[in-house]
């Protein structure tokens, strides 16, 4: 049977929304079918749209089951011998992470690519219908294959590693402030520029649940307390969103040996949108010290997609080695070294 079929997945968001009586914005109001019905796809493109309605809430409800209901969705429709690509349209606010975590736990066997929107679809001037308009061509496209899942906004592929809201509200609202954009899609046209280098991802069985993983940033006297009361409220791990090269306040290093010591691991990552923390220097609080203490120290990711990536691996692998196996789940130099 030919691959002659895209399955829009809708989850909610502004990309779903409808206006209240207030003049406002209800999100994720809108079910799959109404918001396809208005999507003009190329003439060019000649596949079969099945939509499904699978949530529909504003982003910052998404939890870690709806994750875990996203990829098994993913999985049983990559097996379908119909099924050409998936699209995902998830609300912006954490898009990022939902498209972070597919891309670390799904295969490759067909390509899945995520949209949303800035502008609610009864607003002027919206971007939903484009936008989903462009995902449904990049996924019916044999350039995304084995590129991992992909994020496509304001007619700009990017890859769920890089990819970072960077605006609350115009159009482009989503970059790749380090490496940049992938390529970009004009009119019926798939531009793709560059691939992404993607760790293997980790498609084996998980756990039922993910467990729970906190963030604490860093920042100019901030308390050491955070640490020991996220671990007492059950965290099973710890990202540092650390200062500059992985910084953190100099009161902070005992509390991190402390916790690493009782088993619970602590991951350090830069606040900064671009460069990679480094042991350049040596004071209290600086990165070496916080590796000495045994942190973990992690490159070229933010702390929201390090967050999936522990989680991902403890409900994995719980008893296995934790450093050497988060290195290679999220390391494209790891990646490039494999290849």
């Amino acid at each position: 049977m030919t691959k002659s079929k895209i399955v829009v997945l809708t989850t909610g968001g502004t990309i779903a929304s409808s206006r209240t009586d207030s003049g406002r914005h209800r999100s994720g109001a809108l079910e799959g079918e109404s918001l396809l019905s208005q999507v003009a796809l190329p003439v060019e493109l000649t596949v079969q749209v099945e939509v499904k309605s699978v949530l529909q809430k504003s982003s910052n409800a998404i939890t870690l089951d709806d994750l875990m209901m996203l990829r098994a969705q993913c999985k049983a429709l990559s097996e379908s011998p119909e099924v050409m690509g998936i699209v995902i349209t998830h609300g912006t606010d954490t898009l990022e992470e939902t498209a972070f975590f597919l891309d670390i736990t799904l295969s490759d066997q067909v390509p899945v690519v995520i949209t949303g929107s800035q502008r609610a679809p009864h607003e002027p001037g919206t971007d939903a219908f484009r936008n989903i308009a462009d995902a449904i061509q990049l996924a019916a496209s044999p350039r995304a294959t084995g590129l991992g899942t992909l994020v496509v906004f304001n007619q700009t592929i990017f890859a769920a590693r890089q990819v970072r809201k960077v605006n609350t509200f115009q159009l482009a609202g989503f970059a790749a402030p380090e490496t940049g954009p992938l390529g970009y899609i004009d009119g019926s046209r798939v531009h793709l520029a560059a691939k992404p280098i993607r760790p293997q991802p980790i498609s084996s069985s998980l756990a039922n649940t993910l467990p729970r993983v906190d963030i604490l940033p860093a920042y100019l006297g901030a308390s050491h307390d955070l640490i020991e009361a996220v671990i007492h409220h059950g965290s099973q791990g710890v990202i540092i969103d650390a200062l500059g090269r992985g910084h953190v306040p100099p009161n902070w290093s005992s509390p991190i040996a402390l916790a690493v010591s009782q088993g619970t691991p602590v991951v350090i990552v830069s606040s900064c949108h671009a460069g990679p923390i480094e042991a350049v220097y040596e004071f209290d609080g600086s990165l070496c010290d916080l590796m000495a203490a045994g942190a973990i120290p992690l490159q070229d990711i933010s702390a929201r997609k390090a967050r999936l990536a522990l989680s991902v691996l403890l409900a994995s692998s719980p008893n296995g080695p934790i450093e050497a196996s988060l290195k290679t789940l999220t390391s494209v130099d790891a990646a490039k070294h494999d290849e």
